[in-house]
């Protein structure tokens, strides 16, 4: 099972996430939200993702594609999680959110399935929940008390966890090594 944790706005977190297991470090890079970093720190969190095994993931909400690709090469990021169903350059990787119909490229690309209000920390309406046919991430108000729960009912090949290792709107190594023992206590 894949792991990605989200939000992360310290080279610190992000060590220490990768180090316990975490396959993907998501850093926000888009201006304006709660969990924003420069993108002088955003290169300290991939720097750091990756010395320690994991893949930063560049996270936008609205950039052009230019911008994107621009800023992807300056910080050394080649996986993206963006908002807008457009085109980007084909050396990046991409996390698509809710797009059933998007154009995965193996082992590169993944499906990020969210609630109606992607990037809420709200989960899925399991009511309306379209099971794709392909491999995907579950996100969206998983934690480490509800994610054993949550795979087993949506059976993802990744989770992706935000808020739910924060305390006080910090990540907190607790919760976080806590994810991860639980994620990997399903398998």
């Amino acid at each position: 099972m894949l792991i990605k944790i989200c939000g992360i706005t310290t080279p610190e977190i992000a060590s220490y996430a990768a180090r316990n297991g975490a396959h993907f470090i998501g850093m926000i890079l888009t201006p304006g939200f709660k969990r924003t970093v420069s993108l002088a720190k955003g290169k300290e969190i991939a720097q750091a993702a990756i010395a320690n095994g994991a893949a930063p993931v560049a996270v936008f909400v609205s950039e052009m594609p230019e911008e994107v690709q621009r800023i992807c090469d300056e910080l050394g990021i080649s996986t993206v999680q963006y908002y807008q169903p457009i085109i980007l350059a084909p050396h990046l990787n991409r996390f698509y959110i809710n797009n059933l119909d998007a154009p995965l490229r193996e082992t590169r690309d993944f499906l990020l399935m969210e609630s109606a209000t992607p990037g809420s920390g709200q989960q899925i309406e399991s009511s309306t929940f379209i099971r794709p046919e392909r491999p995907f991430f579950l996100a969206g108000g998983l934690n480490p008390q509800n994610v054993n729960e949550m795979i087993r009912f949506y059976r993802p090949c990744g989770v992706d966890v935000s808020s739910g290792v924060e305390k006080e709107g910090k990540k907190r190594q607790d919760l976080i090594l806590k994810f991860i023992q639980e994620v990997n206590c399903y398998e």
